[in-house]
């Protein structure tokens, strides 16, 4: 059993994320000690896990929720969750490439501002842009 304290710091979320996680359902069958104290099993921490990942891969909460939702009937909603699926990870993929993009760009000005210091230092002309860009 964990406290929210414990989950906290294993999660790097605020206890209210916790608790709010609970009130709109994605933590569910939170142990209440004394009607206050909450205790987590193992299995929050699994659902933790996912929902963290869920996260990182760009899904926003209520789609969480809802993956949960369609999982409790897989039965019936394994192609919706597949559809989910599919179309978030379409969503990734086209902000990885956006981010790749400007990567090059960051790095295309690192290299010119690099040129333009030097050039500064050494007491001569400052290169233009399109040098850097050819």
């Amino acid at each position: 059993m964990y406290s929210i304290k414990e989950m906290s710091d294993k999660f790097n979320l605020t206890s209210s994320a916790l608790r709010y996680y609970e009130e709109i359902g994605l933590l569910e069958n939170v142990e209440h000690l004394n009607g206050y104290h909450r205790k987590y099993d193992d299995s929050h921490v699994d659902r933790l896990n996912a929902i963290e990942c869920f996260k990182k891969a760009g899904l926003p909460l209520k789609e969480i929720k809802r993956f949960f939702e369609y999982e409790r009937n897989i039965q019936k909603k394994s192609q919706n969750i597949l559809e989910m699926m599919m179309e978030q990870k379409k969503k990734t993929e086209k902000e990885i490439k956006d981010l790749k993009a400007g990567l090059a760009h960051l790095e295309k000005k690192i290299k010119y501002y690099t040129m333009v210091d030097k050039a500064v230092k050494e007491g001569k002309k400052i290169p233009s842009w399109s040098e850097v860009i050819k």
